[in-house]
């Protein structure tokens, strides 16, 4: 009877570290898509060349003329 207690309590223990791995992968992707939500770059990309070019929230030099690369 010892080891089917011991079985029993193993196999509850690893159901409650998978829930717990579960919950903390949910809530990383949850935190993650709330932070690209607000502060992730736009990456325009055009279908037909599959040029792309990624619109950050800094302006840079050149980035007029990377946009007209991609829309050609």
């Amino acid at each position: 009877m010892e080891i089917a207690d011991f079985l029993s309590s193993l196999i509850l223990a690893a159901s409650g570290a998978w829930v717990f791995f579960q919950l903390c992968r949910f809530l990383y992707k949850l935190v993650r898509f709330v932070y690209n939500l607000f502060y992730g770059d736009i990456v325009l990309t055009n279908p037909k060349t599959g040029k792309s070019v990624t619109l950050g929230q800094h302006h840079r030099d050149g980035l007029a003329q990377e946009i007209l690369d991609v829309l050609k």
